[in-house]
């Protein structure tokens, strides 16, 4: 992967656009979890740039406050540039938990990370761009569709973990191991995956399509409802297969180790290759 606008590329011809956009459908969000903020009166705040961050007065991070605000002011800017959309106007809010009791006991049956229309709630476990990229997607009107390879594969991609998840999805293939193309739009397949699997195809493939076709054609396929195949092969105007070789050589050329294979990965070779 590329640094800066890591994934911006060209787009086709006008005509195959007009088409492919009346050939999709737009999708629905679902509802979003309610937050009683009264619960956090007695946490401590910070207000950076862009966020007002909130902590749990058992926090990791009660001593480095300023360090996170400035992090997530830079994390922001670099995502808004990467899936362009325009900086929020608003404020943020940004709930820092310390996974445990207090926060069992605060949010119930509720999972963090998880956004509502204006805070993100996150726990330190998932890294920091996760649950960012899914409130900058949702604030830009995509919402969560049909496709969970989509969901999950941009968040994963962009969530400045530090890995390379081209890699792993290569050394999948290498083994023998990938998940093919046509089943990641299966999304009762895609979740029988191991987390890691799941995690890097779903990234990996995300990537490939924003670094060749740009954030318009990954927003197509995002919005699409009908199927997965004659959606990709009518965006992309490529049989499944043709796609599926074209983007598993581009994973293959962001690694170190071209010829890896699951059996000898480390987390050093995972790491994103500066270019």
């Amino acid at each position: 992967m590329k640094t800066g606008k890591w994934f911006s590329g060209k787009t086709g011809p006008a005509s195959v656009a007009l088409a492919i956009l009346c050939f999709l459908m737009i999708s629905c969000g679902a509802d979003e979890p309610q937050v009683n903020t009264d619960k956090y009166a007695d946490w401590a705040t910070y207000s950076s740039t862009h966020f007002n961050l909130h902590f749990s007065r058992q926090s990791s991070w009660l001593e480095r406050q300023a360090e996170l605000g400035q992090g997530y002011d830079r994390f922001l800017k670099e995502l808004c540039s990467i899936l362009e959309f325009p900086m929020p106007k608003e404020t943020i809010d940004l709930y820092v938990y310390t996974p445990g009791p207090e926060t069992i006991e605060m949010l119930g049956d509720q999972k963090i990370p998880f956004s509502t229309e204006n805070s993100i709630h996150w726990g330190g476990l998932y890294p920091y761009g996760y649950q960012l990229t899914k409130f900058l997607l949702g604030q830009n009107g995509i919402k969560p569709g049909d496709f969970e390879v989509l969901n999950e594969g941009v968040p994963h991609l962009l969530d400045f973990s530090g890995l390379n998840y081209h890699d792993k999805a290569n050394r999948l293939n290498n083994s023998g191991q990938l998940t093919r193309l046509l089943d990641l739009g299966d999304n009762v397949k895609l979740d029988s995956l191991h987390f890691s699997t799941r995690r890097a195809e779903a990234a990996s493939l995300c990537g490939f399509i924003m670094f060749n076709y740009g954030t318009p054609r990954l927003y197509m396929l995002w919005k699409s409802s009908v199927d997965w195949q004659k959606s990709i092969e009518t965006i992309f105007q490529l049989p499944i297969d043709e796609f599926e070789t074209n983007w598993l050589d581009f994973a293959r050329g962001q690694c170190a180790d071209p010829d890896g294979t699951v059996e000898n990965d480390t987390i050093e070779d995972m790491r994103v290759i500066r270019k």
